[in-house]
């Protein structure tokens, strides 16, 4: 398959093929990514600029992936002003939140519950604990 030729005019045309196709593409994997609940998840929705984000990145982030809730319950961060800025609020995934951090558990495509703020290691376990007893 060639996509670039000699004259002016094939070279534009190849060009705008590449360019619609690497768009279709860029879309077809954000939908994916925003309309698939495959497995269960841990949800963070931070902000750089979340004091409270960067004490729970330093003290429970960097050991949260060595833990057995998280070979369950993997987490995804999210972006706060980035979610805002790029949903509409009718959003079928509107979490729901403007507090930083938030956490959201779901198996499936269910949320089994959610942790509003971050205050210290041992109490964030104990809600961790909490939610995934009584689920």
């Amino acid at each position: 398959m060639i996509f670039f030729k000699k004259t002016k005019k094939s070279f534009s045309y190849n060009i705008k093929k590449v360019e619609l196709l690497f768009f279709s593409l860029v879309i077809f994997f954000l939908f994916l990514s925003k309309s698939t609940f495959a497995e269960n998840k841990l949800l963070m929705i931070t902000a750089d600029y979340c004091i409270y984000c960067q004490i729970w990145e330093k003290e429970i982030g960097k050991i949260y992936p060595k833990t057995e809730i998280s070979k369950s319950f993997p987490l995804e961060r999210i972006e706060l002003d980035e979610y805002l800025f790029d949903n509409d609020i009718n959003d079928t995934n509107n979490y729901e939140t403007k507090i930083t951090p938030t956490f959201v558990f779901y198996k499936g495509d269910i949320e089994i519950g959610r942790i509003t703020g971050y205050s210290s290691a041992e109490m964030f376990w104990w809600q961790v604990d909490e939610i995934l007893d009584r689920d």
